[in-house]
């Protein structure tokens, strides 16, 4: 079975509520607040064949910051496992997760991240941290 992938996003993007926070690390970084998404497509994609979403992060504090696909479709958490912490604010961690089946479509798919405080809600002290080189890998059709 042949197969493809899609750059999602391929520039460091800084997620929660100091956009000051990372400068010391990632001088010029760009701050997107507390939630973005990210538009995509997949050309061919065999919906009934689970997918790979691979993503660096940087300083994430805790794993109740969100990450998700076509949120609006799926209610539930599409990518297992969700956005892993790191080990600490100065290393880059590798993360390989699992998409489901039927999550992907061939376009308009979302990937949807927010930062969340510890507790899992919106409030005043988001987690902040680094995500970037994004990238999906699915199955054809």
């Amino acid at each position: 079975m042949a197969s493809d992938f899609t750059v999602i996003v391929s520039v460091r993007q800084h997620f929660g509520n100091e956009p000051t926070w990372l400068q010391d690390v990632e001088p010029g970084l760009p701050f997107v607040g507390r939630t973005k998404d990210f538009p995509f497509d997949c050309p061919r994609v065999d919906p009934g064949a689970d997918a790979v979403l691979m993503f660096q992060t940087r300083d994430v504090d805790h794993n109740k910051n969100i990450i998700q696909i076509n949120p609006a479709i799926a209610p539930q958490p599409t990518v297992s496992g969700g956005i892993p912490v790191s080990p600490s604010k100065d290393t880059w961690n590798g993360n390989i997760m699992l998409i489901g089946r039927g999550v992907l479509r061939e376009t308009n798919n979302v990937l949807h991240v927010e930062a969340v405080s510890e507790n899992g809600v919106l409030g005043p002290d988001l987690d902040d941290f680094i995500i970037d080189n994004v990238v999906v890998l699915y199955k054809t059709r």
